[in-house]
Protein backbone atom coordinates (compact mmCIF):
# COMPACT_ATOMS: atom_id res chain seq x y z
CA UNK A 1 0.00 0.00 0.00
CA UNK A 2 1.27 3.64 -0.95
CA UNK A 3 0.77 6.23 1.41
CA UNK A 4 1.82 9.88 1.38
CA UNK A 5 1.68 12.06 4.57
CA UNK A 6 1.41 16.03 3.33
CA UNK A 7 1.58 18.73 6.35
CA UNK A 8 2.00 22.23 7.06
CA UNK A 9 0.65 23.41 3.89
CA UNK A 10 -0.03 27.06 5.07
CA UNK A 11 -3.09 27.73 2.45
CA UNK A 12 -4.07 31.15 1.74
CA UNK A 13 -7.45 32.73 0.33
CA UNK A 14 -5.59 35.87 0.50
CA UNK A 15 -2.25 36.14 -1.04
CA UNK A 16 -0.74 32.62 -0.96
CA UNK A 17 2.45 33.08 -0.31
CA UNK A 18 2.67 29.39 -0.43
CA UNK A 19 -0.10 28.15 -2.73
CA UNK A 20 2.26 27.31 -5.70
CA UNK A 21 4.00 24.59 -3.89
CA UNK A 22 0.45 22.90 -3.12
CA UNK A 23 0.59 23.07 -6.83
CA UNK A 24 3.19 21.02 -7.57
CA UNK A 25 2.13 18.49 -5.14
CA UNK A 26 -1.09 17.85 -6.56
CA UNK A 27 0.58 16.97 -9.95
CA UNK A 28 2.60 15.01 -8.06
CA UNK A 29 -0.26 13.12 -6.70
CA UNK A 30 -2.15 12.87 -9.61
CA UNK A 31 0.97 11.18 -11.26
CA UNK A 32 2.27 9.03 -8.40
CA UNK A 33 -1.70 7.60 -7.22
CA UNK A 34 -1.12 6.56 -3.97
CA UNK A 35 -3.93 4.79 -1.82
CA UNK A 36 -3.92 7.70 0.92
CA UNK A 37 -3.20 10.71 1.89
CA UNK A 38 -3.13 11.88 5.24
CA UNK A 39 -2.38 15.81 6.04
CA UNK A 40 -1.12 16.52 9.24
CA UNK A 41 -2.20 19.59 10.05
CA UNK A 42 -1.77 23.81 9.53
CA UNK A 43 -3.55 23.34 6.18
CA UNK A 44 -4.55 26.60 6.72
CA UNK A 45 -2.34 29.97 7.10
CA UNK A 46 -4.89 31.87 9.38
CA UNK A 47 -7.62 29.20 9.95
CA UNK A 48 -8.15 29.46 13.63
CA UNK A 49 -8.65 33.46 13.13
CA UNK A 50 -9.87 33.24 9.28
CA UNK A 51 -12.58 31.59 8.43
CA UNK A 52 -11.83 32.05 4.59
CA UNK A 53 -8.74 31.05 4.74
CA UNK A 54 -9.92 27.96 6.35
CA UNK A 55 -12.59 27.18 4.08
CA UNK A 56 -10.23 27.96 0.97
CA UNK A 57 -7.89 25.13 2.42
CA UNK A 58 -10.74 22.60 2.34
CA UNK A 59 -11.91 23.44 -1.31
CA UNK A 60 -7.77 22.33 -2.06
CA UNK A 61 -8.12 19.49 -0.23
CA UNK A 62 -10.98 18.07 -2.10
CA UNK A 63 -8.95 18.71 -5.47
CA UNK A 64 -6.67 15.49 -4.05
CA UNK A 65 -7.08 13.00 -6.96
CA UNK A 66 -7.36 9.69 -4.14
CA UNK A 67 -8.58 9.37 -0.89
CA UNK A 68 -7.46 11.73 2.09
CA UNK A 69 -7.89 12.10 5.47
CA UNK A 70 -7.09 14.79 7.85
CA UNK A 71 -6.05 16.04 11.29
CA UNK A 72 -6.20 19.54 12.32
CA UNK A 73 -2.67 22.13 13.42
CA UNK A 74 -2.47 24.82 15.94
CA UNK A 75 -3.11 27.45 13.25
CA UNK A 76 -6.38 25.44 12.06
CA UNK A 77 -8.03 25.32 15.29
CA UNK A 78 -5.88 26.85 17.92
CA UNK A 79 -3.20 25.72 20.14
CA UNK A 80 -2.95 23.42 23.35
CA UNK A 81 -4.26 24.83 26.88
CA UNK A 82 -1.65 23.89 28.85
CA UNK A 83 1.71 23.80 27.19
CA UNK A 84 0.89 26.33 23.91
CA UNK A 85 0.41 29.36 22.79
CA UNK A 86 -1.91 31.49 24.73
CA UNK A 87 -2.66 33.99 21.96
CA UNK A 88 -4.82 31.62 19.84
CA UNK A 89 -6.17 28.52 22.05
CA UNK A 90 -8.08 26.25 20.98
CA UNK A 91 -11.74 26.17 21.79
CA UNK A 92 -15.06 24.94 21.23
CA UNK A 93 -16.10 27.09 18.44
CA UNK A 94 -12.70 26.80 16.60
CA UNK A 95 -13.43 23.06 16.52
CA UNK A 96 -16.65 23.03 15.41
CA UNK A 97 -15.74 25.14 12.52
CA UNK A 98 -13.41 22.75 11.79
CA UNK A 99 -15.90 19.81 12.33
CA UNK A 100 -18.33 21.83 9.64
CA UNK A 101 -15.92 21.82 7.08
CA UNK A 102 -13.27 18.81 7.59
CA UNK A 103 -15.40 15.92 9.32
CA UNK A 104 -13.91 14.34 12.02
CA UNK A 105 -10.79 15.60 13.51
CA UNK A 106 -9.23 12.04 15.26
CA UNK A 107 -9.82 9.04 13.53
CA UNK A 108 -9.21 5.30 12.91
CA UNK A 109 -9.04 3.16 10.17
CA UNK A 110 -7.44 0.13 8.20
CA UNK A 111 -4.97 0.39 5.33
CA UNK A 112 -3.96 -3.39 3.82
CA UNK A 113 -2.23 -4.57 6.67
CA UNK A 114 -1.89 -1.39 9.10
CA UNK A 115 -3.96 0.20 10.95
CA UNK A 116 -3.82 3.88 11.08
CA UNK A 117 -4.62 6.48 13.24
CA UNK A 118 -5.38 10.17 13.40
CA UNK A 119 -4.76 12.25 16.51
CA UNK A 120 -5.84 15.60 17.41
CA UNK A 121 -2.59 16.34 19.24
CA UNK A 122 -4.78 19.98 19.98
CA UNK A 123 -6.93 18.73 22.41
CA UNK A 124 -4.50 16.34 24.43
CA UNK A 125 -4.17 17.24 28.17
CA UNK A 126 -7.17 19.86 27.67
CA UNK A 127 -9.90 18.62 30.45
CA UNK A 128 -11.90 22.26 30.06
CA UNK A 129 -13.12 20.30 26.65
CA UNK A 130 -15.06 17.85 26.63
CA UNK A 131 -13.13 16.67 23.46
CA UNK A 132 -10.28 15.23 25.25
CA UNK A 133 -12.35 12.42 27.01
CA UNK A 134 -14.31 11.59 24.09
CA UNK A 135 -11.17 11.33 22.26
CA UNK A 136 -9.50 9.17 24.24
CA UNK A 137 -12.88 7.05 24.41
CA UNK A 138 -13.16 6.69 20.74
CA UNK A 139 -9.78 4.92 20.49
CA UNK A 140 -10.58 2.90 23.03
CA UNK A 141 -13.81 1.58 21.83
CA UNK A 142 -11.96 1.49 18.54
CA UNK A 143 -8.87 0.00 18.55
CA UNK A 144 -11.27 -2.98 20.62
CA UNK A 145 -12.96 -3.65 17.13
CA UNK A 146 -9.48 -4.65 15.74
CA UNK A 147 -6.66 -7.39 16.50
CA UNK A 148 -4.40 -6.85 18.79
CA UNK A 149 -1.66 -8.15 16.13
CA UNK A 150 -2.38 -5.28 13.62
CA UNK A 151 0.87 -2.87 12.97
CA UNK A 152 -0.06 0.29 13.85
CA UNK A 153 0.58 3.70 12.66
CA UNK A 154 -0.12 7.21 14.27
CA UNK A 155 -0.08 10.26 12.48
CA UNK A 156 -0.31 13.64 15.21
CA UNK A 157 0.64 17.28 14.39
CA UNK A 158 2.84 17.74 16.67
CA UNK A 159 5.70 15.41 17.75
CA UNK A 160 5.19 13.08 20.37
CA UNK A 161 8.42 14.62 21.91
CA UNK A 162 11.53 16.28 21.25
CA UNK A 163 14.71 14.78 22.72
CA UNK A 164 13.78 11.40 24.12
CA UNK A 165 10.08 10.26 25.66
CA UNK A 166 10.83 10.70 28.87
CA UNK A 167 11.38 14.04 28.74
CA UNK A 168 9.07 16.01 31.08
CA UNK A 169 9.10 19.74 29.84
CA UNK A 170 6.02 20.94 28.49
CA UNK A 171 6.87 23.21 25.69
CA UNK A 172 4.37 24.45 22.77
CA UNK A 173 6.30 22.46 19.86
CA UNK A 174 5.84 19.33 21.05
CA UNK A 175 2.79 16.91 22.75
CA UNK A 176 3.02 17.46 26.79
CA UNK A 177 3.94 15.27 29.45
CA UNK A 178 0.30 14.61 30.16
CA UNK A 179 -0.83 13.82 26.56
CA UNK A 180 2.20 11.90 25.95
CA UNK A 181 1.33 9.72 29.27
CA UNK A 182 -2.26 9.34 28.60
CA UNK A 183 -1.35 8.31 24.87
CA UNK A 184 0.80 5.59 25.91
CA UNK A 185 -1.91 4.41 28.13
CA UNK A 186 -4.22 3.73 25.22
CA UNK A 187 -1.70 2.41 22.84
CA UNK A 188 -0.50 0.47 25.32
CA UNK A 189 -0.25 -3.11 24.29
CA UNK A 190 -0.77 -2.24 20.72
CA UNK A 191 1.96 -2.61 18.22
CA UNK A 192 2.55 0.91 17.03
CA UNK A 193 5.35 0.75 14.62
CA UNK A 194 5.44 4.49 13.78
CA UNK A 195 4.82 7.70 14.48
CA UNK A 196 4.20 10.50 12.88
CA UNK A 197 3.94 14.70 12.76
CA UNK A 198 4.31 17.67 10.92
CA UNK A 199 4.72 21.50 12.68
CA UNK A 200 8.23 21.74 12.87
CA UNK A 201 8.54 22.32 9.39
CA UNK A 202 11.94 20.13 9.25
CA UNK A 203 12.24 16.42 8.28
CA UNK A 204 13.50 13.94 10.78
CA UNK A 205 13.31 9.69 11.48
CA UNK A 206 14.50 7.78 13.72
CA UNK A 207 14.08 4.46 15.48
CA UNK A 208 13.45 4.13 19.19
CA UNK A 209 12.47 0.34 20.84
CA UNK A 210 10.96 -0.72 17.70
CA UNK A 211 9.20 2.58 16.43
CA UNK A 212 9.97 4.85 13.88
CA UNK A 213 9.71 8.10 14.13
CA UNK A 214 9.05 10.24 11.38
CA UNK A 215 9.02 14.61 11.30
CA UNK A 216 7.42 15.73 7.49
CA UNK A 217 8.82 18.81 6.30
CA UNK A 218 6.38 21.60 5.56
CA UNK A 219 4.89 21.50 2.16
CA UNK A 220 4.45 25.30 2.12
CA UNK A 221 8.17 27.21 3.92
CA UNK A 222 10.96 26.28 5.98
CA UNK A 223 10.65 27.89 9.42
CA UNK A 224 12.83 29.98 11.30
CA UNK A 225 16.82 31.44 10.28
CA UNK A 226 19.53 28.95 9.73
CA UNK A 227 21.49 29.35 12.61
CA UNK A 228 18.40 28.36 15.36
CA UNK A 229 18.66 24.98 16.83
CA UNK A 230 16.93 22.17 15.01
CA UNK A 231 16.17 18.75 15.21
CA UNK A 232 15.85 17.67 11.71
CA UNK A 233 16.70 19.08 8.20
CA UNK A 234 15.36 22.02 7.67
CA UNK A 235 14.03 21.54 3.70
CA UNK A 236 10.68 21.34 2.26
CA UNK A 237 8.41 19.06 1.08
CA UNK A 238 6.40 15.33 1.71
CA UNK A 239 7.10 11.46 2.99
CA UNK A 240 5.50 8.98 1.05
CA UNK A 241 5.34 5.42 2.91
CA UNK A 242 5.02 1.67 1.26
CA UNK A 243 3.73 -0.62 3.52
CA UNK A 244 3.84 -4.48 3.02
CA UNK A 245 3.07 -6.56 6.33
CA UNK A 246 4.58 -4.98 9.15
CA UNK A 247 7.74 -3.32 7.03
CA UNK A 248 7.64 0.38 6.77
CA UNK A 249 9.51 2.06 4.57
CA UNK A 250 9.50 6.06 3.36
CA UNK A 251 10.75 8.52 0.96
CA UNK A 252 11.10 11.95 1.38
CA UNK A 253 9.81 13.86 -1.89
CA UNK A 254 9.95 17.55 -2.97
CA UNK A 255 13.63 19.01 -1.63
CA UNK A 256 14.24 19.13 -5.34
CA UNK A 257 11.05 20.59 -7.18
CA UNK A 258 9.00 22.86 -4.20
CA UNK A 259 10.01 26.11 -3.81
CA UNK A 260 12.09 26.66 -0.73
CA UNK A 261 10.20 29.46 0.75
CA UNK A 262 12.01 31.13 4.08
CA UNK A 263 9.89 32.17 5.91
CA UNK A 264 11.71 34.21 8.18
CA UNK A 265 12.54 36.59 5.03
CA UNK A 266 8.96 37.61 5.20
CA UNK A 267 8.09 37.72 8.72
CA UNK A 268 12.02 39.99 8.84
CA UNK A 269 10.91 41.79 6.05
CA UNK A 270 6.98 42.91 6.56
CA UNK A 271 6.23 41.09 10.54
CA UNK A 272 4.37 38.35 10.94
CA UNK A 273 2.74 35.78 8.25
CA UNK A 274 -0.73 36.44 8.70
CA UNK A 275 -0.34 39.97 8.87
CA UNK A 276 1.21 39.52 5.48
CA UNK A 277 -1.26 37.89 3.77
CA UNK A 278 -4.51 39.81 5.57
CA UNK A 279 -3.13 43.26 3.97
CA UNK A 280 -1.75 41.83 0.49
CA UNK A 281 0.97 44.52 0.96
CA UNK A 282 4.18 43.53 0.04
CA UNK A 283 7.03 45.66 -1.35
CA UNK A 284 10.49 44.70 -2.72
CA UNK A 285 13.65 46.22 -3.90
CA UNK A 286 11.44 45.52 -7.82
Amino acid sequence: MKLVQISDLHLSASGGLFNDNWEIVLEWLHAAKPDLVVVSGDVALGGRNVDRDLAFAQLQLERIPCRWRIVPGNHDIGDNLQSGSKKNPVNAARLQRWRDLFGADYWVERLGDWVLVGVNAQILNAPELVDDALQRAFFRSALAELPDDMPLAIFSHKPLFLDRPSEDISCPDCIDPVGRKALGEIFSGRKVRAFANGHKHQYRSFALNGVRYFWAPAVSFVAQAPDAKSWGLRQVGFIEYTLAGESIRHKVHGADFLMRHEAYVYSGEYGALDSVEASGERGGLW
